[in-house]
Order: C-alpha cells, then sequence, then structure tokens
C-alpha cells in the first residue's frame, strides 16, 4: 500500500515520505477516508487490504459515537456503509427526488475561484437521468473548466427518510469516480471524528494555502477560492498532543492552525485554518491586498522588524485604495 499517496497535502506527503514516518493501522485508515482524490471502490480496496494484511488496534470511547471493539471492526462498518449508501444512490424508488450540482474552477493570475451552479433549479426522478445529464455536461465542457460534481438524493415519504450527497471527480479519462458518499440524515462517524498527528515540515511564518475549503469538506458545500495565509501557530506543534489525542481530547475538528489572512478590504485578520492535511507551499505571486502577507511572514520569521511591517501595510494599503479609487472613476465614466 502506498500510504504516502493518501496524505491530500504534496508538501506533507514528501516531508513524511523523507522523515520515513510510520502510520499505524488506525492511521491509516482515517487516511484512507480523509483522502479526497481515490474514489470509493478504491477506498473499499484499501480499507479490505488493511483487515488482512495490518495488524488490529483497540479503540478508545469517544463521547456520542457508536463504540468499536477495535479498528478492523470500525474499518468492516466503513465498508458496509460505503456499500449500502452506494445502492440506495442507484436505486429507483417512487419517493425519491434528484438534483446535481457541478463546480468550475476559474483560474485569476495566480489564485483559483470555485464556482458552482444552481443546485435547485431542476429535480429529477432516477439516477440514470442525473448521469446522463451530467455526461452531457461532461462532453460541453469547453469554455468551463469543471473539476467535480455531487448528486444529491432525497426522499419524499414521511415513513423513510434520507439525504444522501455522492460526490464525484473527473478521472484522466474525463469519467466520473464517485469520491465520497453521506447520508446527512443519519451521518455521526466515529471514522471522520478522529484526529491526526501528521508530522509537516511547516514552520511559523511560512506562505502558505489551502485547498480544504472546497465542495468536499467533510460533505459541506462551500464556494471560496483557494486563499493565501501566514502560518502563526499549528495544532501539532503542541508537545501534549499525543498525549491529548490517545485520550480522545483531540478531533479531527483540531487539525487546525491559525493565521493570518487579508480581506476583501485589504484589512488583515487572524482566524483557524482547517485541515492542515491539505494544505501547500504558496507558490503564486502574491496580488494586490494579499502582498502585504509577504511582509508579515518576513516579520514572524524574524527578518524584519515592527516598523518595516508598519510601513509596507501603510504603502500596500494606500496602494490599494489608489486602484479602487481609479476603478470607481472608470465605472462613473461610463456611466455618465
Amino acid at each position: 500500500m502506498e500510504i504516502y499517496n493518501l496524505i491530500n497535502s504534496k508538501a506533507i506527503r514528501e516531508h513524511c515520505k523523507k522523515i520515513n514516518h510510520k502510520f499505524n493501522t488506525e492511521e491509516i485508515a482515517v487516511l484512507i477516508y480523509r483522502c479526497k482524490t481515490i474514489s470509493i471502490k478504491e477506498k473499499i480496496k484499501l480499507y479490505n487490504e488493511l483487515i488482512k494484511e495490518y495488524p488490529n488496534m483497540k479503540l478508545i470511547d469517544r463521547i456520542d459515537f457508536k463504540h468499536y471493539n477495535s479498528v478492523k471492526d470500525m474499518i468492516k462498518s466503513e465498508i458496509t456503509r460505503l456499500q449500502t449508501l452506494t445502492k440506495m444512490l442507484k436505486k429507483d424508488e417512487a419517493d425519491a427526488i434528484y438534483t446535481y450540482n457541478y463546480w468550475c474552477k476559474y483560474k485569476t493570475k495566480n489564485y483559483g475561484i470555485i464556482e458552482g451552479k444552481d443546485e435547485y433549479r431542476d429535480i429529477y426522478k432516477t439516477f440514470k437521468e442525473v448521469q446522463k445529464l451530467i455526461n452531457n455536461e461532461i462532453k460541453e465542457d469547453e469554455e468551463r473548466e469543471i473539476i467535480n460534481f455531487s448528486i444529491r438524493k432525497r426522499t419524499t415519504s414521511k415513513t423513510q427518510k434520507y439525504d444522501i450527497r455522492a460526490e464525484y471527480l473527473l478521472d484522466e479519462n474525463r469519467k466520473l469516480k464517485m469520491v465520497n458518499i453521506y447520508n446527512f440524515e443519519d451521518e455521526c462517524l466515529y471514522i471522520s471524528n478522529i484526529g491526526l498527528n501528521i508530522p509537516t515540515p511547516f514552520k511559523k511564518g511560512d506562505l502558505l494555502i489551502t485547498n480544504s475549503l472546497t465542495p468536499f469538506s467533510e460533505g459541506y458545500i462551500l464556494n471560496t477560492y483557494e486563499a493565501p495565509f501566514v502560518l502563526e501557530h499549528l495544532c501539532t506543534w503542541n508537545e501534549k498532543i499525543r498525549k491529548l489525542l490517545s485520550k480522545g481530547k483531540i478531533d479531527s475538528s483540531n487539525m487546525q492552525g491559525t493565521g493570518y489572512l487579508s480581506t476583501e478590504e485589504g484589512s488583515i485578520y487572524a482566524d483557524n485554518v482547517f485541515d492542515y492535511d491539505s494544505w501547500e507551499y504558496f507558490e503564486g505571486e502574491l496580488e494586490g491586498k494579499d502582498k502585504i502577507l509577504k511582509a508579515i511572514s518576513s516579520f514572524l520569521k524574524g527578518d524584519i522588524g515592527l516598523d518595516l511591517l508598519i510601513s509596507a501595510y501603510d504603502l500596500l494599503k494606500n496602494e490599494n485604495n489608489r486602484e479602487k479609487l481609479c476603478k470607481f472613476s472608470e465605472i462613473m465614466e461610463l456611466k455618465l
């Protein structure tokens, strides 16, 4: 099993490979679950390999989650969940409706913006009908860069309630491959709650980018751009993290750090940035309001003093305001 390839971040993947970091059975299972690019079929195959080839482990009790006697029991349950929901999604039923959505990635000079269609504009009665429409969308995709799809099935029955969302990527042949599936009416998974302590190469002041806020963030649909930020703190830097994890006091929601980002107006704010296993080094060229992030990075690394940081902020803020004023003047001239 190519374990390192399961890590979403290329930077972290290469770092773990370099230091020859070892993952236990539970951690590998979570990496499979969190991986955003492999198909459901591939996940089931890897889960079965874990059951057959890797040692079993006990699991700690977690509040409000179903108890499993061992990691292999949890893996078997996850396989059953994936197979059951896939069958439910594709089954024709009188009391069910389908909708679908897709996301296109529009590129500015250096950043990517994800935008979706109106999911609730039309409804359909069968999975095959939706699948045919999606295949047509892919064939007609000339100007748009479609990166993923979701298919949603909901019941209209009063007795049987479910809300299933399946998420798809396009493979190298532009064919759909399902990479995630959820039932929002009954989803409280032990495996999704497990936090990981993965070694990272990141240091305070690094200029990074997150692609964790995608349509596939824990099944929720979020339209955002790949936002650059300056790292101030990372949860894995806590010296007690191993002890906290062993007692169940850290979960997947704690897989985050604190970073500095810029607003649309050019102001700076600190916020939590989630899913550190999806972070990458920012290798592009900062634009407009985001240029100040380079100065913040240099300040946190100790390369410049506070006086130079403030001067840089004032300079870039004024430059940003001038650009806004010019755009406003152009708009007013067009209206006149």
